[in-house]
């Protein structure tokens, strides 16, 4: 009597179908325009004419089936979010164009001060190491101008931070 061995497949060659496979729905993968993702900014921060919202160029957000929700977190950050399970937000931030114009002329006088960030205010913390660089929302727990040190409580850990604020309105975290 022969007995005949039945050879069953590798299983990398199973694994190789399997990705073959899934290989055309991958390609079928919609992305969300990012002109919808910076106009979702635009209008959170009320942003005038010539203002650009900068993202990452090549950006791939998988598209949203529900229309974009967006924040503004500070004077020039915007957060835009997809309300779809499982989701994505993003933080946008936003440069105005400055028309140039005549200068003014000099007067003896110096201008008032103004506080670019007060208490309660939203800002968007930013931590970085090397290359590496997080932004989360935060809420600021004093005043301050550009340049100076103000405490920042985080929205999701409420904890709080320290940092410096930038002239983008920013407060970069200070790492000891």
């Amino acid at each position: 009597m022969t007995m005949r061995v039945l050879h069953l497949p590798s299983r990398w060659w199973l694994i190789g179908l399997l990705l073959a496979a899934a290989l055309p729905l991958a390609a079928q993968q919609a992305w969300q325009d990012p002109a919808a993702i910076q106009q979702a900014a635009l209008d959170a921060l009320q942003a005038g004419p010539g203002a650009q919202a900068q993202l990452a160029p090549g950006i791939r957000l998988s598209a949203c089936r529900q229309p974009l929700t967006a924040t503004a977190k500070s004077p020039t950050m915007a957060e835009v979010r997809c309300p779809d399970t499982p989701g994505w937000r993003l933080f946008v931030p936003v440069r105005a164009k400055l028309e140039t114009a005549a200068a003014p002329p000099a007067t003896a006088v110096a201008a008032p001060v103004t506080v670019i960030v007060r208490r309660g205010d939203p800002v968007v913390l930013r931590a970085r190491i090397g290359s590496t660089e997080v932004k989360m929302g935060g809420r600021a727990l004093g005043q301050a101008l550009p340049g100076n040190v103000v405490n920042v409580e985080n929205d999701s850990s409420h904890r709080i931070i320290r940092g410096r604020l930038n002239d983008d309105g920013t407060v970069e975290v200070i790492l000891a």
